[in-house]
């Protein structure tokens, strides 16, 4: 009997106290967190839906530049529409089921992913307009390259989200529902691969295509080349930088082995903060369409719903030297001169 009391005693009871009461408890920042996705899924509606609108009521969607706004702006809408949910989940816990979690899963890599790829084939097409100009690169092919570029995004990125929204379920953690994924370590290695290939070699891309653009527009006089390299770059360092504090702060959090508790609080605070940086990405872009002046009158029709600013649109799309209006303004003025020459044989006629 001495001996059961003795090995009883023996078990580090004690020990697993003190785990307990020294294991970390950060604050959750729930509520702060759940308020900016709600605020950011507001303004990202409303600027991507009136984006949206203009871009197909207004724009020639057989301009390159206009056709990868539009899948952008589509790529932000399908990240917006997680938002609700994922705030849902910060107020109370995943009341969705194991079938939602997956496609929320899956929209919100989508929605990232395609992102990140068109912005790097975005500033691709820059650098071969820009910098290479080879006479092979007409407008047609351009066009055709914007849409299998686009096509590509969508495949990749639902290619790569795949496992993702497979893996994802609603656990139990903590007596509460939560949509994620089982992870092992295998699956870490896998995410610091999707890291390296899907953001620092993109960087590395655009770094690289955008010197070489900035080093020749230098020495070109373009005015319109350059107000749409301007804009492209512009989308390139607003994603990168509301998107690279975020993966940075996890590869931090991943890597780090110190216990003290208050620097984990500071940590996960940052995490937090970065993580609501990300997710404001999708409000950017119509910001930045809003860049040019006749982005601005555009949207200032829709708004205001003013005649005279929708007629100035349709004058400026009706200026765009795109193939599909001078193919229209050729057939117009064919048709003007059928009716001249038609008017001219019944004058003849009448007399």
């Amino acid at each position: 009997m001495a001996v059961n009391n003795s090995s009883i005693l023996d078990y580090p009871y004690e020990d697993i106290v003190d785990d307990l009461i020294k294991e970390c408890q950060p604050k959750s920042y729930s509520q702060i967190t759940a308020a900016s996705f709600i605020t950011v899924c507001c303004f990202s509606l409303l600027g991507n839906c009136l984006l949206l609108y203009t871009l197909v009521r207004f724009e020639d969607l057989k301009r390159v530049t206009v056709l990868f706004v539009l899948n952008l702006a589509i790529f932000d809408l399908l990240f917006t529409l997680t938002l609700p949910l994922f705030a849902t989940e910060h107020i109370n816990q995943w009341v969705f089921g194991d079938v939602a979690c997956k496609i929320v899963s899956g929209a919100y890599f989508v929605g990232i992913y395609g992102s990140l790829i068109l912005v790097t084939t975005m500033t691709v097409d820059r650098f071969l307009t820009v910098v290479v100009r080879s006479p092979w690169l007409t407008r047609r092919r351009r066009l055709q390259c914007a849409r299998a570029a686009c096509l590509g995004s969508w495949l990749i990125s639902g290619g790569v989200c795949l496992k993702e929204a497979l893996t994802s379920q609603a656990m139990l953690m903590d007596q509460v529902y939560t949509c994620n994924s089982a992870t092992s370590e295998e699956d870490n290695y896998g995410y610091y691969a999707q890291f390296a290939l899907l953001f620092l070699l993109p960087l590395a891309i655009i770094i690289i295509c955008y010197s070489a653009i900035l080093h020749t527009l230098r020495s070109t006089s373009g005015r319109q080349m350059y107000r749409t390299a301007l804009v492209v770059l512009c989308i390139v360092v607003a994603f990168f930088i509301c998107w690279g504090p975020y993966h940075i702060i996890i590869i931090i959090m991943a890597t780090q082995q110190d216990k003290d508790c208050e620097k984990q609080d500071r940590l996960h605070l940052a995490y937090v903060l970065c993580r609501i940086l990300a997710y404001s990405h999708c409000c950017v872009n119509p910001v930045l369409f809003m860049l040019g002046a006749k982005s601005r009158t555009l949207l200032s029709s829709v708004l205001f719903c003013s005649p005279e600013l929708r007629q100035a649109g349709h004058e400026a799309k009706a200026h765009d030297l795109s193939h599909s209006n001078i193919l229209q303004h050729s057939v117009v003025e064919r048709l003007d001169g059928c009716k001249a020459k038609e008017q001219n044989v019944t004058e003849l006629k009448s007399f």
